[in-house]
C-alpha cells in the first residue's frame, strides 16, 4: 500500500506512541454514531446493529448526517467508515435507496476507508466504491485504515 500524506500536519491529541486521543462525539441516531477530530482532520462514522425496518428510514438517516456535517470542508477530511457492526443486507430495495442516498454521508472527502468484518461486507463497499467512481480503501483492520489516510491511529469507541 502506498504512503498517503497527513492531511494534517499539527495533532495536539497525538501522543508519543502515535495515537491520537481528540475523536469526538458529534451525533448519534438510531443508526450511526459519529465522530470528528478537527486536530486530524477526520471523520469517523459508526454504524450500529440496528437493521433499517423502512426503506424509507434510509433517506431520513442520510439527511440527518449530511445535516450534521453540513459545515465541514470534506475536500480536506478523511472519512473512515465503521460498518463492521451493521447488519448484511443487499435486498433490491436496500440496494436503490443506499445508492440514492449514500453520496449525503460518503462523498467528497480527500480520503475515504471503510472498516469491514465480513468479505460479503468487502465486496459489498468495493462495489459502491467502484460505482461511485470513488478510491476507498475497504478492510476489517483500522490500523491499515489510518495508515492509508495518513493519520494516526485513534482508539475507537465500541457501541
Amino acid at each position: 500500500m502506498p504512503d498517503r500524506p497527513r492531511l494534517s500536519s499539527r495533532a495536539p491529541g497525538e501522543s508519543a506512541t502515535g495515537t491520537c486521543e481528540m475523536l469526538r462525539l458529534v451525533d448519534r441516531n438510531e443508526y450511526y454514531v459519529l465522530y470528528q477530530d478537527e486536530s486530524c482532520s477526520l471523520l469517523f462514522a459508526q454504524r450500529t446493529p440496528l437493521r433499517f425496518s423502512r426503506i424509507d428510514e434510509i433517506q431520513a438517516c442520510f439527511e440527518e448526517v449530511e445535516r450534521k456535517f453540513w459545515h465541514i470542508p470534506r475536500d480536506r477530511y478523511a472519512l473512515l467508515v465503521d460498518v463492521r457492526k451493521g447488519p448484511a443486507r443487499n435486498d433490491e430495495d436496500f440496494e436503490h435507496a443506499i445508492a440514492q442516498h449514500r453520496g449525503k454521508l460518503l462523498f467528497g472527502f480527500a480520503h475515504n476507508a471503510a472498516l469491514v468484518s465480513t468479505p460479503a461486507g468487502r465486496l459489498q463497499v468495493q462495489r459502491y466504491a467502484k460505482t461511485d467512481a470513488r478510491d476507498v480503501l475497504v478492510t476489517h483492520d483500522a490500523v491499515e485504515a489510518f495508515a492509508y489516510l495518513g493519520l494516526p491511529n485513534h482508539p475507537l469507541p465500541s457501541i
